[in-house]
Parts: structure tokens; sequence; C-alpha cells
């Protein structure tokens, strides 16, 4: 095999794993292209929510948006900056967190009530198991409008909460299991609990959910969580997916989409012409220089 026939072989075999991967779903948490289970799809096609990969562009968000964000990483300093003038400038912001660092938020935006970051289980009011307590205490009328009850699924609690910015509450039977064992035991805190709750902040709104799971395909029809999030959510909506962890088929989609950014700009455009050029021409030009030798 020559040069040429291997080279062309090993592009024709390099772009072939290139398209799979770029069309092969990812299977990752709250991921806005994953269709399964676990993802945010539905989420994406149904409430035509925008994901975002960096906070840079909340900077031009109209105000009146809705900014959802899971923080399953830590956040930057400018990523904290960003945040807070988005919510101070008129943006409502969601945090939906469990066990993430969604309290390094709100230590920024000097918010005292904390994520409790041990799991909510209630043994009576809920959907198949103490796992998926259903929430049905709600304080404020505009986020229960039209909801009987929600679902969470291996969420946590709010605590540090005035009473002026509950918005809903567990039942008397939930608990948080501070020794992960899966039942009460004495001494562990029992409910009910607040669970979610919002705030003024400048000319926005901050509101805190501590299950993140709601957003998720497979919990997104179950009880009222659908309607709830209409309730909260308005104007343009965007669904930060900077702050999830990436597996290595994200990783390697996150390399291709800047390849083919390069390749979209004028010189990369020409670069990939010119190569055509070369591998079309080559053999050509080698058929002219054996005539000439001849």
């Amino acid at each position: 095999m020559t040069i040429r026939k291997l080279l062309l072989v090993i592009t024709f075999v390099a772009v072939m794993l290139a398209v799979l991967v770029w069309c092969y779903p990812t299977n990752s948490d709250f991921k806005s292209e994953n269709p399964s289970w676990n993802g945010a799809r539905d989420l994406l096609d149904d409430f035509r929510v925008s994901p975002l990969t960096s906070l840079d562009v909340l900077s031009a968000a109209p105000q009146g948006s809705t900014l959802l964000i899971i923080p399953y990483m830590e956040f930057t300093t400018t990523d904290l900056k960003i945040l807070a003038n988005y919510v101070n400038s008129g943006g409502k912001l969601v945090v939906l967190d469990d066990y993430g660092f969604g309290n390094h938020i709100l230590e920024h935006l000097k918010i005292e009530t904390r994520f409790a970051g041990d799991q909510l289980l209630d043994t009576l009011f809920n959907y198949k198991n103490e796992n998926f307590p259903k929430i049905a205490n709600f304080v404020s009328e505009s986020a229960a409008s039209g909801i009987k009850n929600l679902v969470f699924n291996h969420a946590t609690s709010l605590e540090n909460v005035s009473q002026d910015n509950i918005i809903a509450w567990s039942s008397y039977f939930s608990f948080l299991d501070e020794n992960q064992n899966g039942e009460y035991d004495e001494g562990e805190p029992e409910g009910p609990f607040p669970v979610i709750a919002n705030f003024q902040i400048g000319k926005g709104e901050l509101v805190l959910v501590s299950d993140p799971s709601i957003l998720i395909n497979s919990m997104l029809e179950m009880g009222d969580n659908r309607r709830f999030l209409e309730n909260i959510a308005q104007g343009q909506i965007f669904l930060d997916q900077s702050h999830l962890p990436k597996s290595p088929l994200d990783e390697a989609k996150g390399k291709l989409r800047i390849a083919r950014n390069v390749l979209a700009t004028l010189w990369g455009t020409l670069a990939l012409i010119v190569l055509a050029l070369v591998l079309t021409l080559k053999p050509i030009w080698n058929m002219r220089k054996l005539k000439q030798r001849e």
C-alpha cells in the first residue's frame, strides 16, 4: 500500500470515528442533549430552553429571563460575579441542588440559607419508596398554582430559612438521613423541612430548590413537576451546562466542537481547501514528473 493510500485510509477512519462520536448521544446527568432517563432533553424541547456552555453570555441576557443552574462543579470567582450581576440586574436565578456546590453561590450572594446536604427521606408521603418524597405543602400561591404535589428524587432540604422566604415544605413524616443507612435513627432531624424558597435580590429573584432531579426526563412528568417549572420559569430560559461533570464522551465532543469552529473560520476553510487540492492533484503531479523523466 502506498503512503497516499495509507493516508486516505487513516483519514477516512478518523472522519468516521469523529462522526460516530459526534452523533452518539451523551449519557451524562442533566445534559440537555441526553435523551435517556437521566438527561434533560425533554426540558430543552418542551420549554425551549437555551443550554449554556459558559456563563459569559449572561451579560447580554434580557431582564426577566430565567437561569436554571445545577451546581455540581465548583465556581470560579468570575462565575460567581456573573451570577450576582445577573440576578441583581433583574434575572431570575433558580439554583437546584442536593449534594453540590449551591452553598458557594449563597455565600457569595450573602444569603444565610444553606442546602443541608443530607438526604431527605419520607416514609409515608412518597412515590414508591422513601427516596421519592412527595411535596404537597405550599405557602406561595403563585408557585403552587395548579399543583397538588411534586415528586422529588434523592433530595435534600434547606436550613436557616426565614418563614417569609419559604415556598414549600416536606411532610411531618420526613427526616434527614444523616448516617445514610436508609432508615430513621433516634436523634436524626425530623420534618417538616423547607425544600423550596425564594429571595428578592436587587431587581431580580433567587429561587432555591433542594432537588435538581425534577428537571430530568424521567421526573419531569412525575406529580406536577412540569407545572411547577412552568410557574417559576419566566421569559427566556437558560440551562447552565458548564457546572456539570464531563464524561470522556463529553470531552471528545468538546474537542470536535472546537475543531469544527476552527474549520468554520476563513483560514480554516482555506486550509481545508488547500489540503483537498494537494491530495487531489498530487497523483497528477507525480504522473507529469514520470513522463518528464521518460
